[in-house]
């Protein structure tokens, strides 16, 4: 089954590789990892992927050599892997914020994550019932026992961030470094339930109906799409100036 936002977070992977940010052999901790992510990483040329999620019990999660793992408390030390990478897992944390900060701490180059961004034309989608407040889908997929905040049976918030957020967060983490951020944002709206069906016939059908959509979003506002992938780029921190010790 397709992901949403799998294609940026295949993208940003194979940007990554070409330019040499990751090298195909070097060690990844893949978190909030299912059977998408074992297979994303594989096509894109990762071969030294350890997978770990917070549910093993999940529909979406079950992998033969996977790990289970708390994401807000990783059982790895500081630099463990160099590239730590997740994909649509931060918004199922009931703290997100601290499960971003194992990811930081456990990688020695850089963070990816590929999540949803808070935009106003976000807040409007969600205000008339376009987008979900609360993830019921996952739990419903998970036979209503997993799927859900913390891998449990009860919905999770859709936490989304901005891209201030991530600066301020990556800051506090660690306040002695100028960490660069690389942001990625695109639409991809994989509804069309806001229109009739004569409306969809009009123009062609859902497939048309939400490459219009999608495309038109893009073209005029990329910058606020809902998929929203950010890289942490660890290895091009510079250290702040007033950190420098007087001899």
């Amino acid at each position: 089954m397709a992901e949403a936002g799998g294609g940026t977070y295949a993208a940003i992977l194979s940007d990554l590789l070409a330019r040499g940010v990751i090298a195909a052999d070097d060690a990844i901790l893949v978190q909030f990892a299912g059977e998408f992510d074992e297979r994303t990483t594989a096509e894109v040329g990762l071969t030294n992927c350890t997978f770990s999620n917070l549910a093993p019990d999940s529909p979406s999660s079950r992998l033969t050599a996977g790990r289970h793992a708390d994401a807000h408390a990783m059982p790895y030390a500081d630099g463990s892997f160099d590239h730590v990478i997740g994909h649509a897992g931060l918004h199922h944390c009931s703290r997100p914020h601290q499960a971003l900060h194992e990811m930081y701490r456990i990688a020695r180059s850089s963070v990816v994550a590929v999540e949803n961004q808070d935009s106003p034309l976000m807040r409007l989608a969600c205000s008339l019932g376009l987008a979900g407040v609360y993830e019921h889908d996952a739990v419903a997929d998970g036979g209503g026992t997993t799927g859900g905040v913390d891998g449990t049976g009860t919905p999770n918030h859709v936490y989304r961030w901005t891209r201030h957020e991530v600066r301020k967060t990556v800051a506090s983490f660690d306040p002695g470094n100028a960490v660069p951020i690389e942001f990625h944002s695109r639409w991809l709206i994989g509804s069309d339930r806001a229109l009739t069906s004569s409306m969809r016939s009009a123009i062609g059908g859902r497939d048309r109906v939400i490459g219009l959509l999608n495309g038109g979003l893009n073209a005029v506002a990329r910058r606020q799409g809902n998929i929203f992938g950010f890289t942490i780029r660890k290895d091009l921190a510079t250290a702040q100036a007033w950190t420098a010790v007087a001899a």
